[in-house]
């Protein structure tokens, strides 16, 4: 699996950089969630996706839920999608249809993948660890939670698979 990593490991990175990655979590209604913050790498001898989540988001309830996650690397213009995708709730919109994205099972996992996507990495939960706001300076808490309690957790998705469509 490493070997399949090294060989998309570029494009993710400069995916992240600009402008995001698509994250989908869903069974049956899946969200779409732009990634700007994760971590990629090996942990406990596994290939590791750390996807950052809000506690108050959508999209981390529907991972709670279904265990699992899709991380989709765009390799064509959708800059503007992506950055709509960020500030737009899926709770109370399709962002597959809003955004004229097309939304295709995933290979190993209860989600989906985005089918305008050319990469996509399918990630099992395998652990998940709340940001409690401990060590963070107070800049960060101030700038980033604005003095809320609304902190992330780090999801630990397992890499089952990494491929092109």
């Amino acid at each position: 699996m490493f070997n399949k990593i090294d060989k998309y490991i570029d494009e993710i990175t400069s995916a992240l950089r600009n402008p995001g990655l698509l994250l989908v979590s869903g069974k049956e209604n899946p969200n779409i969630m732009t990634v700007n913050w994760c971590l990629i790498g090996r942990l406990w001898g596994k290939p590791i996706f750390t996807a950052v989540v809000r506690k108050i988001k959508h999209t981390y309830k529907l991972i709670e839920e279904s265990g699992a996650f899709t991380v989709n690397v765009p390799r064509k213009d959708i800059r503007n999608e992506i950055m709509n995708i960020a500030v737009t709730s899926g709770r109370d919109v399709d962002k597959f249809s809003k955004f004229n994205l097309h939304p295709a099972r995933a290979k190993h996992v209860p989600t989906y993948i985005v089918g305008d996507c050319g990469v996509h990495l399918e990630c099992r939960v395998i652990y998940r660890s709340p940001i409690d706001g401990a060590f963070l300076d107070g800049d960060i808490k101030n700038h980033i939670y604005e003095g809320q309690e609304n902190y992330h957790t780090l999801f630990y998705g397992e890499i089952l698979d990494i491929y092109e469509s």
